[in-house]
């Protein structure tokens, strides 16, 4: 796999800008959360819900759109004034409370009355000829036309109920253009326009949940970023074995390294550093026909795991690292078993080429499988990844896919193991592995 046209043509995203928009996309996802267990978001969404119901919405349009002359209350409305500004009923009115009407009246009571019948008799009495007269008058046919008609009991009805408080209230209320910004709905309205407005109900909103997917599907189960001054109790120096006999500091017989314990690690400026040094010490070695077996090396070196504290079968293994120093110095970042085999190297470098690879037990025969990595230098921090499923292994370098294999997966769990080595084809050197961190995952 040559990753170097993506790198020219930016198929590869850098070590940094990767960092930056994952850590970007943590910060995001659990601000996401975060908001979706808020009390804010409660009020929010319930508020919503009340706001964008359609009785909400017909209430509000009717209280916007509707006038008084729309109403019940302004056709009475309407009525009343009619009747009271006209001129015959006020005239009714005037006579009803005048003297005038009230001494007719009186006067018609009498025997009298009966007199304004004979002309003689009104043309030569003066009190007669002034009833007679009244009789004749327009206020006084106006006041017969109206005197217990319905006009005037309708009248009276409208007249009575366009005084009543509640009616008073009504027409102020619909005569109101500014009615809706009283009412408890508007101040509903205000409140979820204001939460909507909210940083974090409108980053809530503006956010698409599907981006948090690849966080959604992982759950963190192991992590190691190098803060501390020392390296952490979940890491043991050398190999990892569950028999007692095989629990030692060694290396193979066919490296040039001795194996230290600890004094090749170092953890400083959140860097886990295994150091590769020329220097000469005599220690164990593992020889396939002898066993362990006392050898003088000219260098040494160091190899750390978590075999005791933490295993996984499956899973998303990253880390980030680079080498420096000598080309003729191994790196490697594996996952181990307490046995030779299986064995995964997520990163290694031989001091010339990085690589990938499988090493399982196929049967009575070795399966190996390997890809070579080229267009980037080791030199670089790259973060290198492995997806571990049951069915497929699939490498990935700064989250471009490099290699992926269906055969032969392991299916026990499984350490991180990152330690630097010479092997016999090497002269060997000064040489350094440095991760900034590892990561592993579980699928949810």
């Amino acid at each position: 796999m040559n990753l170097f046209w993506k790198k020219v043509f930016g198929g590869l995203t850098s070590t940094e800008k990767l960092e930056k928009e994952e850590e970007a996309l943590l910060l995001a996802y659990k601000r996401y959360c975060d908001i979706e267990t808020s009390e804010q978001l409660a009020e929010y969404t319930r508020l919503f819900h009340l706001v964008k119901a359609a009785d909400f919405k017909e209430k509000k349009k009717t209280l916007q759109n509707r006038k008084f002359k729309d109403t019940e209350e302004y056709r009475d409305f309407r009525k009343y004034e009619k009747l009271h500004n006209s001129a015959n009923i006020k005239l009714y009115y005037q006579v009803l409370d005048s003297s005038q009407l009230k001494e007719f009246l009186t006067f018609k009571e009498t025997k009298d009355y009966e007199k304004l019948g004979h002309p003689k008799e009104v043309k030569t009495d003066a009190t007669l000829q002034k009833f007679k007269a009244y009789e004749k008058s327009k206020p006084y046919k106006n006041y017969i036309r109206f005197h217990k008609s319905f006009v005037i009991s309708e009248y009276e009805k409208l007249k009575e109920l366009v005084a009543k408080p509640e009616f008073i209230k009504s027409k102020a209320y619909w005569e109101d253009n500014n009615r809706w910004l009283k009412t408890e709905e508007y101040k509903i309205e205000q409140r979820y326009y204001e939460l909507q407005k909210t940083p974090d109900i409108a980053f809530y909103e503006a956010t698409d949940p599907k981006k948090f997917k690849v966080l959604d599907e992982w759950s963190l189960t192991f992590q190691d970023d190098f803060t501390g001054s020392s390296l952490d109790a979940k890491w043991k120096n050398g190999y990892y074995h569950r028999a007692e006999a095989l629990k030692k500091i060694y290396s193979f017989s066919n490296e040039k390294q001795a194996n230290t314990d600890g004094k090749n690690i170092t953890v400083a400026s959140s860097h886990l550093v295994i150091n590769t040094l020329p220097e000469k010490k005599e220690s164990l070695a593992w020889d396939v026909e002898n066993g362990f077996v006392k050898k003088s090396f000219d260098f040494t070196s160091g190899i750390v795991n978590t075999g005791e504290a933490f295993q996984q079968k499956n899973g998303l293994i990253k880390a980030k690292l680079r080498t420096k120093g000598s080309a003729d110095v191994s790196h490697a970042f594996w996952l181990g078993t307490d046995g030779k085999l299986p064995h995964i190297n997520v990163f290694y470098f031989d001091g010339k080429t990085i690589s990938v690879n499988n090493y399982a037990k196929d049967g009575t025969s070795v399966s190996i499988s390997k890809e070579t990595v080229k267009g980037i230098s080791s030199t670089d921090f790259y973060i290198y990844s492995l997806e571990w499923t049951p069915t497929e292994l699939v490498w990935k370098i700064n989250n471009v896919e490099v290699y992926r294999v269906s055969k032969s997966i392991p299916q026990q769990s499984m350490f991180p193991v990152f330690n630097s080595f010479i092997s016999e084809k090497q002269k060997g050197g000064s040489g350094t592995l440095e991760v900034d961190w590892i990561k592993v995952y579980t699928k949810k």
